[in-house]
């Protein structure tokens, strides 16, 4: 092949892999905490979010780790934009890890990123690590979006 040849394309794609990850300080979520108290907590964090991180022993942590989270699926959309709320990722505990659960909003936009790129969010699975380190004074969060091509026989 040349410089400026195109390589040739194939019929088979592979899977469409979106990806972001966010590092919070935790004193930064605490002092929003400490500063804006419930007004923040109900604007950024769903109720069972709050029970769930205000039921630690260190709430801010868990806070962080979720706020990194939820940042971090938005940078997994093709317009990263505030039209979707923080509230509207929610960060769940399950035996087997956190995962993911999306308002309206968030889907809609998620929705539309898959169908840019000619996937379909039923064919999607997300993957969302969390973590934290209080001596460091950190917390991340990582969401990976895996989708397969719609197949247009």
């Amino acid at each position: 092949m040349r410089d400026g040849d195109v390589p040739e394309q194939h019929d088979a794609a592979g899977p469409t892999v979106l990806h972001g990850v966010d590092v919070v300080s935790i004193a930064r979520i605490a002092d929003l905490l400490s500063e804006f108290g419930d007004s923040v907590r109900g604007r950024a964090f769903t109720d069972a979010e709050r029970a769930y991180c205000e039921a630690r022993a260190d709430p801010p942590q868990h806070y962080a780790a979720r706020w990194a989270a939820k940042e971090a699926f938005t940078k997994t959309l093709a317009d990263p934009s505030p039209g979707v709320p923080t509230a509207a990722v929610e960060v769940k505990r399950r035996d087997d890890g956190p995962h993911l659960s999306l308002a309206p909003v968030a889907q809609a936009a998620l929705d539309a990123t898959l169908a840019e790129r000619d996937c379909s969010f039923e064919s999607a699975d997300i993957a969302v690590s969390l973590s934290h380190d209080q001596s460091a004074g950190y917390a991340v969060g990582s969401v990976t979006v895996v989708a397969t091509a719609s197949r247009h026989d």
